[in-house]
């Protein structure tokens, strides 16, 4: 029995920067109790259960939105930009953070965007805590050479 590899997923801005071409490829966790989490490469919420939590709060299937989303700005002095986007019920994009992605891929099963404005570089990632209705998002500055203060993030309501 001949055992394959998986495909590593990997876009780049090609893909990434195409709200329509990112909005088509998706992620998706599981916690091994029932919840999970999934979305867009966009970071937009194009499905009504697309979110960070999604729980059986009434089991077996009464699951319910539980977390939708993190949204965060970068912000380097009187400067922001949204590392997220939004599509309205409308059909309006707003902000339109996919522009700034540089890059998605997959760290196993954890997904991470690969943001970039400038020489700043952000790094953020999703993953849920296995056996608990958890889910964790962080964001790390991976470059911002010559600044004389590092920016900074300012994450949901700021």
């Amino acid at each position: 029995m001949l055992l394959q590899t998986p495909t590593m997923i990997r876009f780049g801005r090609a893909i990434c920067g195409d709200l329509q071409q990112a909005e088509r490829r998706e992620w998706w966790l599981a916690n091994g109790l029932g919840a999970y989490a999934g979305g867009t490469v966009a970071g937009s919420l194009t499905r009504r259960y697309h979110g960070l939590l999604i729980a059986p709060v009434e089991p077996p299937l009464g699951r319910r939105l539980v977390w939708a989303k993190a949204d965060a700005d970068l912000i380097d002095g009187e400067a922001s930009w949204p590392l997220f986007t939004n599509r309205w019920g409308s059909g309006a994009i707003s902000p339109a953070g996919h522009v700034h992605l540089e890059a998605f891929h997959l760290d196993g099963a954890i997904p991470v965007w690969l943001f970039a404005i400038g020489l700043i570089r952000i790094e953020a990632r999703v993953w849920l805590e296995q056996g608990a209705n958890t889910t964790h998002v962080a964001w790390r500055l991976l470059a911002s050479p010559n600044c004389a203060r590092p920016p900074s993030l300012c994450v949901s309501g700021c």
